[in-house]
C-alpha cells in the first residue's frame, strides 16, 4: 500500500510523500500522516504525529486493545481516523447487508469468507472482523450464533468479502472484490485532506463518508 500511495502521489503537487525509514525526516510542511505499515509501525507514527501535532490516518490492520488505549490517549491531542478498509465498495456492502437484516424475519446461519494474497500477515483481514463486528451488535438480526469467519491467503487477490445467510428457504448472499490496491489509496488521500482540516479526536470511517457523499 505504501509503494502503490507513492506511485499515486508522483504526479500531485499537494502531497508530500517521506521514507520514514529514512533518517532526517521533514515533517515541517507535511499536513496528514497516512499510515499502512504493521501494528508495531502504528505506534511509531502514532507517537511521531503526536510530537508534531499531526492528523494520523491509519489503514493498519491487526490493532490490538493496547493499541486502541493509545489511540484513546493520542485522540485528545490529534485527529486521528483508524480504518481496517478505506473502500467505498465495502462501505456499500455493509449497508447492503444492514437493509438485509432489517427486513429479515428468519433464524439464519452467517459465515462471512475472505481472500487476500498470500503475503498478507493478518487473519482473518481487518475488514472480515469489521463485518463481524457490524453482525454481532446488529439488534434483532436473527443470526444464530457463532458465526463463521473462513480466510484464504491465496497468489495476488487484493481482497474479496462475501457474507453468506442461510435460512430453510435457501442461500443469500453479498460480495464485494477489489481488482486493485488503488482504490484504497485514492480514499486514503481524500480522507487525509478531509481529516486535515478537523480538531483533535477519533473519528470514523463513516464519518468521512458521509461528509463526502
Amino acid at each position: 500500500m505504501g509503494q502503490t500511495l507513492k506511485n499515486l502521489c508522483e504526479n500531485k503537487s499537494d502531497v508530500i510523500v517521506e521514507d520514514f525509514k529514512a533518517e532526517g525526516i521533514n515533517l515541517r510542511d507535511a499536513s496528514a500522516v497516512i499510515d499502512f505499515s504493521s501494528p508495531e509501525g502504528f505506534i511509531f507514527l502514532l507517537e511521531l504525529c503526536v510530537d508534531h501535532n499531526l492528523p494520523l490516518i491509519s489503514g493498519t490492520t491487526g490493532l490490538t486493545k493496547e493499541h486502541l488505549k493509545l489511540i484513546d490517549g493520542a485522540k485528545k491531542s490529534i485527529p486521528i481516523l483508524v480504518a481496517p478498509n478505506m473502500s467505498l465498495g465495502i462501505a456499500n456492502l455493509k449497508n447492503s447487508i444492514e437493509q438485509y437484516l432489517l427486513s429479515n424475519r428468519t433464524s439464519l446461519k452467517c459465515k462471512i469468507v475472505e481472500i487476500h494474497h498470500a503475503n498478507k500477515k493478518d487473519s482473518p483481514s481487518g475488514t472480515a472482523l469489521e463485518i463481524l463486528r457490524l453482525l454481532e451488535n446488529f439488534n434483532n438480526s436473527g443470526i444464530e450464533s457463532p458465526i463463521d469467519i473462513q480466510s484464504y491467503r491465496i497468489g495476488n487477490n487484493f481482497g474479496i468479502h462475501r457474507v453468506e445467510f442461510k435460512n430453510k428457504d435457501g442461500i443469500t448472499s453479498f460480495q464485494h472484490i477489489a481488482n486493485s490496491k488503488d482504490i484504497f489509496a485514492i480514499v486514503a488521500l481524500d480522507a487525509a485532506r478531509w481529516l486535515s482540516s478537523k480538531k483533535a479526536g477519533k473519528y470514523r470511517f463513516t464519518d468521512f463518508l458521509n461528509k463526502k457523499l
